[in-house]
C-alpha cells in the first residue's frame, strides 16, 4: 500500500517514528523505515476506547518511499546487516558484523563512511545501514 494509518500501542508507535540514538531504535524501526516514512504520530485518549485500554494508544501515519532505497539483493544484505547489528545491542557494530563478512571488507567500508570501529548499531542511521547494505552487496 502507498499509504497506512493505523492505530498501535504506543510504545509501538514510538518505536515506529525513533531515530538513532534514541532508546525506541531499533529492528523494527529500520525494517519499517526502509520501506515507509512514518510521519503524524499523535496520541489517542484510553477514553476514546470501550472499554477503556489499560495501554495508551498512538495513530500513526506510513507512507511508502516514492522510490525504493534498496534494489532486492541490497535488501537481502541490508535485513541480514541489520538483525545482526542489533542481536546483541551492547556490542559494537563491526564485530558483529566481522560474524558474517572479513575485516578487510568492513574496515575500508567503515572508513570511507567516515563510521567508528566502536559504533553500536543504535546510533547508526537508516541512510547509513542502507549504505554499507549497498557496498556489501557489491562486494
Amino acid at each position: 500500500p502507498a499509504l497506512i494509518v493505523a492505530t498501535l500501542q504506543l510504545e509501538v508507535a514510538k518505536r515506529l517514528m525513533a531515530q538513532a540514538g534514541s532508546e525506541d531504535y531499533g529492528l523494527l524501526t529500520l525494517l519499517v523505515q526502509s520501506k515507509f516514512r512514518p510521519d503524524g504520530l499523535f496520541k489517542i485518549p484510553a477514553s476514546c476506547f470501550f472499554p477503556a485500554p489499560d495501554v495508551d494508544s498512538a495513530c500513526v501515519k506510513l507512507r511508502l518511499h516514492g522510490t525504493p532505497l534498496m534494489n532486492e539483493s541490497e535488501r537481502v544484505v541490508f535485513d541480514k546487516v541489520i538483525r545482526r547489528g542489533f542481536s546483541q545491542r551492547r556490542k559494537m557494530l563491526y564485530k558483529l558484523l566481522k560474524e558474517d563478512w572479513s575485516e578487510e571488507k568492513l574496515k575500508p567500508l567503515f572508513a570511507s563512511l567516515n563510521l567508528d570501529l566502536q559504533i553500536r548499531a543504535e546510533n547508526v542511521t537508516l541512510e547509513t545501514f542502507v549504505e554499507i547494505a549497498k557496498r556489501l552487496a557489491t562486494l
